[in-house]
C-alpha cells in the first residue's frame, strides 16, 4: 500500500472511529478485583523520606524506588519556576538551558513558596523577604544584611533529570544519598528511533496505586474500553508473571487475546489475534505493549501520587503504523501529524473512560475481597508496593 492510500485509509479510519471512541467514555466497569483495606491517615507523610545505608547496593534500590514522573519535557519553559507535589511535599525546579535543578518549595526562612518567586541571576528569590537560594540550595544572599551561612538556612536539593521525554524527580535529599551514576527505568521502544510517540497526560482523583494496578488489569479492557472484546474478555494464554532482570522490580507477563471488533487492530488492519506484554517497574511505571502482524502499539503510564486521594497519570504510546520516517518530504510530515491526532485523541478517549470508573472506587475499598485467576501481576505489583513503596511514603514514627 503506498503512502497516498494509507492516508487516505488513515483519515477514514480517523472519521470512522471517532464516534465509537466517545460513546464508550461512561460505561460501566465490571472487574476490578483487588483484595485488603487499608488506612489512608498512614500515607501523610510529615517528614522528609529516609533511607537506611546498610549496603551499597540495598540504598541504591530504594532509592530508584522514589524517582517520579513531574512533567513533559516539550511542556517546560527556560528559567520558569515550577511547583509540583509528590506524596504531601511540594518542590521548586527548574530548567536553565539543559539543566535541571530542584529544592524544597517551603522557604527555610519562613516557609514562603519560592515557586511564586522568580530566578535572578540563577539564585531563586524568595518572593517574602527577598532572599536568594543558588542552584545548590545554598543561600547566598540576604537583602541589607552581612550573615554567615549555616546549614538550617539552607534548602534541600534533589536530583532531577530529563529522560526519553519525561522530567523525573528523585524525592530522596541529596543530602541523604546523591548518586554517581541516576538510574531510571528506560521501555525498549525509547531506543528505537524508527517509532512515532505521543505524550498525554491528566489529573486523576484516585490513589496512585489503584492508577498502577489498572494499567496491569487485563481483565477490564472488554468492559470499560471501546476496543476490547466483551464477547471472549480473558487471555487465550498467559504466561505467569516472572522477574526480568534488568531493573530493580521489573516484572513482565504475556498473553494471547482475540482482537476486539472495533479495535484498530481488528477494524483497520483486520487482525483477529493479539500478543500483549505487560509489564511494570516500582514505583509507578507500567507498560502495555500490543503486538498484531510486524504491527506495534505501546502503552507506557506513571501515576505520580499528589497524596492518597490525588494522582496525574502521565502517558506515552508509541507506534511503528501511520508513520513515515522520510526526511524532507511535506507529505510525510503531514502523514505523521495526522496518525499523531488520532492517537492522541484515542489516548485521551481511553484515559476518560478508565477516569470515568477509578475516580469512584473508594479508598477503604481499593482492595476488595477476593482476586481472580488473571489479577496475578496486579498482586505481584501490590504486594511488592506495600512492603517497598508504602514503606517509603508512610509517616515515619
Amino acid at each position: 500500500m503506498n503512502i497516498v492510500s494509507t492516508l487516505l485509509l488513515c483519515l477514514l479510519s480517523f472519521t470512522r472511529n471517532t464516534g465509537f471512541i466517545l460513546r464508550g467514555i461512561f460505561r460501566t466497569y465490571k472487574n476490578h478485583n483487588i483484595n485488603k483495606n487499608i488506612n489512608s491517615d498512614s500515607f501523610i507523610e510529615t517528614k522528609k523520606p529516609e533511607i537506611s545505608l546498610q549496603t551499597m547496593e540495598e540504598a541504591e534500590n530504594k532509592y530508584n524506588l522514589n524517582w517520579y514522573v513531574i512533567g513533559e519535557a516539550t511542556k517546560m519553559k527556560n528559567n520558569v519556576l515550577n511547583r509540583i507535589t509528590v506524596w504531601n511535599r511540594d518542590y521548586v525546579f527548574w530548567k536553565n538551558n539543559d539543566n535541571y535543578y530542584a529544592m524544597d518549595d517551603d522557604c527555610s526562612h519562613k516557609g514562603a513558596s519560592l515557586s511564586r518567586g522568580k530566578l535572578v541571576n540563577d539564585n531563586v528569590m524568595c518572593p517574602y523577604h527577598g532572599y536568594e537560594f543558588n542552584n545548590e540550595g545554598v543561600l547566598c544572599k540576604v537583602p541589607g544584611l552581612n550573615f554567615t551561612n549555616t546549614p538550617c538556612q539552607n534548602q534541600n536539593t534533589y536530583n532531577i533529570v530529563e529522560k526519553n521525554g519525561w522530567i523525573y524527580l528523585n524525592t530522596v535529599s541529596n543530602i541523604l544519598y546523591s548518586p554517581q551514576n541516576i538510574s531510571i527505568f528506560e521501555e525498549d521502544e525509547a531506543r528505537n528511533s524508527s517509532l512515532s510517540c505521543i505524550f498525554i497526560n491528566m489529573p486523576f482523583k484516585a490513589y496512585g496505586r489503584v492508577l498502577t494496578e489498572n494499567s496491569l488489569d487485563v481483565m477490564h479492557i472488554g468492559f470499560v474500553h471501546t476496543f476490547g472484546n466483551k464477547k471472549s474478555p480473558s487471555p487465550t494464554k498467559e504466561t505467569p508473571p516472572y522477574l526480568v532482570g534488568d531493573y530493580p522490580y521489573h516484572y513482565k507477563t504475556e498473553y494471547d487475546y482475540l482482537s476486539g471488533s472495533e479495535s484498530i487492530a481488528n477494524k483497520v488492519f483486520g487482525f483477529k489475534k493479539l500478543k500483549i506484554e505487560n509489564e511494570f517497574a516500582l514505583p509507578h511505571t507500567t507498560i502495555a505493549r500490543v503486538k498484531f502482524g510486524e504491527l506495534l502499539s505501546t502503552i507506557v503510564t506513571f501515576a505520580s501520587p499528589i497524596n492518597v486521594t490525588h494522582s496525574t497519570l502521565f502517558v506515552k504510546t508509541y507506534r511503528n503504523f501511520w508513520n513515515s520516517k522520510e526526511d524532507n518530504c511535506i507529505f510525510s510530515k503531514l502523514y505523521n501529524w495526522i496518525g499523531d491526532r488520532i492517537t492522541t485523541k484515542m489516548m485521551i478517549a481511553t484515559v476518560l473512560q478508565d477516569k470515568s470508573i477509578i475516580e469512584h472506587i473508594k479508598l477503604e475499598h481499593v482492595d476488595g475481597k477476593f482476586n481472580m485467576k488473571f489479577d496475578k501481576l496486579q498482586n505481584v505489583y501490590k504486594t511488592l508496593y506495600k512492603k517497598l513503596v508504602h514503606n517509603i511514603t508512610a509517616t515515619k514514627g
